[in-house]
């Protein structure tokens, strides 16, 4: 035993522990086919997230997402939905920005109509419980079809305002 620790002693002896040089351009870590909940205090579910894969560079606080899916849900009933080909969580500020064929989605309910709108890009606050852009949109209310320059959706008061350029095509 006291062979193996002195052999253990010289072995590590000999190495030097210099710092690891890191390389901020590859990601220090790499998941594929990501699955994560987020529940309020109550256990109804707040988000859930999926992406094809997901990964984070050293020392950023951003984590970046392939092909990402986000489900948002108000009082534990799914509110909208978020897809794209990918996005990027801020975790310090708790923001995602989704990028490259945007899809959102509001499920019908009793007193409207589904909405699905297409953009290029989205910002989605998770703190101030927002959605927005300032890019070019179409969006169908209904059989209504909108064009709009930027948006701001406010899932608290469940609000969809339109930013500039709005073009409207009611179809009752």
């Amino acid at each position: 035993m006291a062979l193996l620790a002195f052999w253990l002693n010289v072995l590590t002896m000999q190495r030097g522990f210099a710092p690891v040089q890191l390389d901020l351009k590859t990601p220090e870590y790499t998941i594929t086919k990501v699955s994560a909940k987020r529940f309020d205090a109550q256990g109804l579910p707040q988000q859930t997230m999926q992406a094809a894969s997901m990964w984070q560079l050293p020392r950023s606080p951003n984590v970046y997402l392939a092909q990402p899916k986000v489900m948002i849900y108000r009082q534990g009933v799914l509110d909208y939905t978020v897809s794209a080909n990918t996005g990027n969580y801020h975790k310090d500020n708790k923001t995602a920005d989704f990028a490259d064929n945007v899809h959102w989605e509001r499920q019908a309910i009793a007193s409207a109509p589904a909405i699905t709108m297409q953009t290029s890009s989205l910002h989605l606050d998770t703190v101030a419980r927002q959605a927005r852009n300032k890019a070019p949109l179409l969006l169908n209310y209904g059989n209504s079809r909108v064009q709009s320059t930027g948006f701001i959706y406010n899932q608290d008061s469940g609000q969809l305002n339109l930013l500039s350029n709005a073009r409207i095509t009611y179809a009752p």
